[in-house]
């Protein structure tokens, strides 16, 4: 019997079985894709983590390469499970895929693509930091009355006082601080930033220690940080350093450590910019401060000891807690920057101390992490009550707290939590923009201060040299700061709520108008509109308003100088309509601009009132 032909079509069909088999395994994957593929925001990076690939017995030279948006951006070790993806640009999506590879003998295995992993990163980069600035000396302290008590007796006219510096082995003694954040869109960055000190100037009589001076050093450092996008402000502190120099002022060293303290602020939160999305919310805290030239202003205390009618010939005061939190992806506090109001005159601190807007960030971050922030807003005219007036609403949590401390506090952060809860996201680019104004000196006793000073104990110390000064007439900043659905404006001295308004009436589009106080300079009394000033004047007895005034027009000056200014940060989505009123110190702004910024352009006497 020949069995051959049979064993033959047996070898046969198990060869071509053997064959099937090896062909359908060879149009497997060599490979098995990569699994669980996550990507990330962090910092400000995007991580990318991935399940350890399982290469096969003997493969060699065993690889992953991850792609972003379809690139191959990275090559990393077969056996590693993440990827960091460095400095990216906030506000765009990014989609990651993982395609691992080795060698076995002569063949090249390669595994079929992960499943895409997708992030949204957030709108913006956001950093924020604070510096010391406690004084480790005795100093002049800024307060109430004016002088050092060495010409104008402190029985006459009070005095801000004098701190002696902190106390050996006493752990009691606040501290101070310049504070700062850092926006940044991708494309442009900004920065706001407060120091706790009685006041700063642009430039000073000393040498370059002036806010302008901070923010050129920044933008010198840092390019990506103009000079024009930085806002440096004080917090107007009543028991801080003078550094104004109308309570007989402090020294040059403490000069140059506030300028290298706040330049360190400023380039640290850039530094530490990471992805953050950015809420902001008002709460309506009116009933926590007073207009001190309405008869509110006699009501200081529960029980009213003016029963009425109620009078105010320059009504008008801005009480809403404005609020701006940035939040990384984790879902970790950046900032909380919180803007109010109420002068720095709670008097809740007993040493050298920021005021509320100093204890304020303190207790923010405390409470929220990352670093808390205040700054005063339109504060011209306007007071806090200590810590409850007559129409102070009962329902405020602190209105039974007998403590004027704990019950400021407890009161402030209620509405900052209000505020936060009915916030709202922030949407939109980033952008700034900042011009000089001129204004003739026409206040005689700011007049009389800058001529005088030296010889009264007042020196005031800021610099009486071009172009920041040049016989009576005074250069200063206007600036505008866009962050996103937000307009900050920039506002050298203690504004009155009329400039803020007169911008939020003329700029259609912005979600909220911010008047930052004290703002890249510190001129006094911005009064606003300028037919307040023959009232405020009329008050002089009782309300130093008109004292600290440059001029009747300088108030308005500056709010039309931020509304002209809005027009290079509305883009397609805002609107801005300049008011007539404005027509004059427009022409006399661009006059200035078209020569060259001359000092001479402001005329002799002021601008006239429309």
């Amino acid at each position: 019997m020949n069995l051959r032909p049979a064993l033959a079509l047996t070898t046969v069909g198990a060869l071509v079985a053997g064959g099937a088999v090896t062909a359908a395994l060879g149009a497997a994957p060599d490979l098995a894709a990569p699994g669980n593929v996550v990507a990330t925001a962090q910092g400000r990076d995007v991580q990318v983590t991935w399940a350890q690939e399982a290469f096969p017995s003997g493969a060699t030279g065993d690889r992953i390469d991850v792609r972003r948006d379809g690139v191959t951006v990275a090559t990393v070790d077969g056996a590693a499970t993440s990827w960091t993806d460095p400095q990216l640009a906030p506000g765009r999506s990014h989609g990651y895929v993982l395609v691992a590879h080795a060698t076995r003998g002569p063949r090249t295995l390669t595994s079929p693509p992960s499943d895409t992993a997708t992030v949204a990163l957030p709108a913006y980069l956001v950093g924020a930091a604070t510096t010391d600035i406690t004084p480790s000396y005795g100093v002049n302290i800024g307060g109430f009355g004016l002088g050092d008590g060495s010409v104008i007796p402190s029985q006459v006219t009070g005095r801000g006082g004098y701190w002696p510096g902190p106390q050996p082995g006493d752990p009691t003694t606040p501290r101070i601080r310049s504070r700062a954040i850092v926006v940044d869109d991708g494309k442009q960055a900004v920065a706001i930033a407060d120091i706790e000190t009685q006041g700063m100037f642009a430039a000073y009589e000393a040498g370059p220690y002036g806010l302008h001076d901070m923010a050129e050093a920044v933008a010198h450092d840092i390019p990506g940080l103009p000079a024009d996008h930085i806002v440096i402000g004080s917090d107007h502190t009543h028991h801080g350093p003078d550094t104004i120099g109308a309570w007989g002022g402090v020294p040059t060293s403490y000069l140059q450590l506030v300028f290298d303290r706040t330049v360190q602020a400023i380039e640290t939160a850039y530094a530490n910019r990471q992805f953050a999305s950015i809420r902001a919310g008002q709460s309506d805290a009116s009933d926590l401060v007073y207009n001190q030239a309405c008869s509110e202003a006699l009501n200081q205390s529960k029980t009213p000891s003016y029963t009425g009618p109620d009078v105010c010939a320059v009504p008008g005061k801005d009480g809403m807690v404005r609020v701006v939190q940035a939040t990384a992806p984790s879902g970790s506090t950046v900032a909380t920057f919180v803007v109010f109001a109420a002068h720095s005159t709670t008097n809740i601190g007993n040493q050298v101390d920021g005021d509320w807007p100093q204890f304020l960030g303190d207790r923010l971050a405390t409470i929220y992490g990352g670093v808390g922030m205040g700054m005063e807003g339109a504060n011209g005219g306007t007071q806090p009550c200590r810590p409850t007036c007559s129409f102070t609403s009962p329902s405020e949590p602190g209105y039974n707290i007998d403590d004027r401390f704990t019950a400021v506090m407890v009161n402030y952060t209620a509405h900052v939590q209000d505020a936060l809860a009915h916030s709202a996201p922030v949407t939109g680019p980033v952008a700034a923009d900042q011009s000089y104004i001129h204004e003739a000196i026409t206040g005689p006793f700011v007049n009389g201060l800058f001529v005088l000073g030296n010889h009264l104990g007042t020196p005031l110390m800021r610099s009486k040299e071009p172009p920041w000064m040049a016989a009576q007439t005074i250069r200063t900043v206007a600036a505008d700061v866009r962050i996103g659905s937000l307009l900050f404006d920039a506002t050298p001295g203690e504004g009155f709520p009329a400039i803020r308004q007169g911008v939020a009436d003329a700029v259609s589009g912005p979600a909220m108008v911010i008047q930052l106080g004290l703002a890249n300079d510190q001129l006094g009394y911005l009064i606003a509109p300028a037919s307040y000033v023959p009232v405020i004047a009329a008050e002089a007895a009782v309300n130093d308003n008109i004292l600290f005034n440059v001029s009747p027009t300088i108030g308005d000056h500056v709010m039309c100088a931020d509304i002209t200014l809005a027009h290079a940060l509305a883009g397609t989505d805002w609107t801005v309509t300049d008011p007539p009123t404005c027509a004059p110190y427009d022409a006399a702004d661009a006059a200035q601009a078209v020569a060259g910024d001359p000092l001479s352009s402001a005329p002799v006497g002021g601008i006239s009132v429309p």
